[in-house]
């Protein structure tokens, strides 16, 4: 019987003490958060990707984030801005061609036969504004302040500037008493898409292979919730937003459905790169062409034409009309947004079949057996 000290008792005890050793070896990531499983230490990155690519990705979306957000609103002029004219021959070629001397670009005119004409446009959402003649055959301004102040101040302010004097002014599509600046349709907005940006990323951590029609019924569940929870605070709690309470949880909840399959989508198709890539597309992009700070008029002419063509711009006119303007706007922005969603689901549809025909193993000829042969 070999004694304990014998070669033949210590060498079997070897590999554990191998094995122990090496557990208690450091790993990068085991100085701070002791007790971590074995599998997540393994799959950990190394020190300089752990360390570089969170400095980089976070650089990338603050700086598109600056960029764009400083490039539209820094110094915001109009350019096109539709501006409704009620008035005599002689007194509207002069308001045009004054206002056209100080920028060619920045109005267009509308001619309208009289002043109610004028103000049913406005009410109607068809232009923000609109210089009329009263009945002693004076200037006056109608403008709609659910437009926002920036908006309907810099039109009195160039006309201002072009007739040389002030001239009085008439709000006939007025704010809230509860949304003084009118922003609160725009923050709505705004916590939405955040919401339906975080939604699409934990889910695709959580579960990054979930069936999509899982997916989908996690995402009709966020909706739902999102657009009840909007319309309560927004609606009941607060009366910032003078919509309907059922209008405003279905463009809200529309909005955040669109939003996660957007971001889902872009997920799917880019990988762990299509977290920071949908952040700059939904957060940075979608946002600031919304209109709700300014109207699309007012955006850098490569950004205007995301306004109409994004989930956030789209939901803010709508909910904007449905607020102010006799529900312009309402129809088509829950078409959009419907139409929006279906195309996301439809291309992750696409994507999950590409992938599944790619993994199935192609057919291959049996071995021959001793029995054939």
């Amino acid at each position: 019987m070999p004694s304990s000290n014998s070669p033949a008792a210590v060498e079997p005890s070897r590999p554990r003490h191998r094995a122990a050793h090496a557990d208690r070896q450091p790993h990068h990531l085991d100085d701070t958060e002791h007790g971590i499983p074995a599998p997540v230490l393994a799959s950990g990155a190394p020190p300089r990707k752990a360390i570089l690519v969170p400095v980089i990705t976070s650089l990338l979306v603050g700086a598109a984030f600056i960029a764009v957000f400083l490039a539209a609103f820094h110094a915001p002029t109009s350019h096109g801005l539709p501006l409704g004219v009620a008035a005599s021959d002689s007194a509207a070629a002069r308001v045009e061609l004054e206002i056209n001397d100080l920028d060619r670009q920045a109005m267009t005119f509308h001619r309208y036969p009289t002043a109610a004409a004028a103000r049913t446009a406005i009410r109607h959402d068809e232009v923000p504004a609109a210089l009329v003649t009263d009945a002693r055959q004076h200037l006056k301004l109608l403008v709609a302040g659910a437009q926002g102040p920036s908006a309907t101040g810099s039109v009195q302010a160039a006309l201002t500037a072009a007739l040389g004097h002030p001239i009085p002014v008439a709000d006939v599509v007025p704010l809230a008493p509860e949304d003084s600046r009118g922003l609160s349709i725009f923050y709505s907005c705004f916590g939405v898409v955040l919401a339906g940006y975080l939604f699409a990323v934990s889910s695709y951590q959580i579960a990054p292979r979930m069936a999509l029609t899982a997916r989908m019924a996690s995402m009709a569940a966020f909706s739902a919730a999102s657009g009840v929870t909007v319309a309560a605070i927004a609606c009941l709690g607060l009366d910032a937003i003078p919509a309907p309470f059922a209008t405003t949880a279905a463009v809200t909840a529309l909005l955040a459905f669109a939003l996660a399959a957007s971001a889902g989508l872009i997920m799917r198709a880019c990988g762990p790169a299509g977290v920071p890539l949908a952040s700059i597309a939904l957060l940075i992009l979608g946002n600031a062409s919304s209109g709700g700070i300014l109207p699309p008029q007012y955006l850098p002419t490569w950004l205007a034409p995301l306004a109409y063509a994004m989930p956030p711009g789209i939901a803010v006119r709508a909910l904007r009309g449905a607020s102010y303007f006799h529900e312009a706007h309402l129809t088509a922005g829950l078409t959009l947004l419907v139409c929006w969603t279906a195309a996301c689901l439809t291309a992750q549809y696409a994507l999950d079949r590409a992938a599944r025909h790619r993994a199935k193993p192609k057919a291959t000829t049996p071995a021959p057996t001793w029995a054939t042969t």
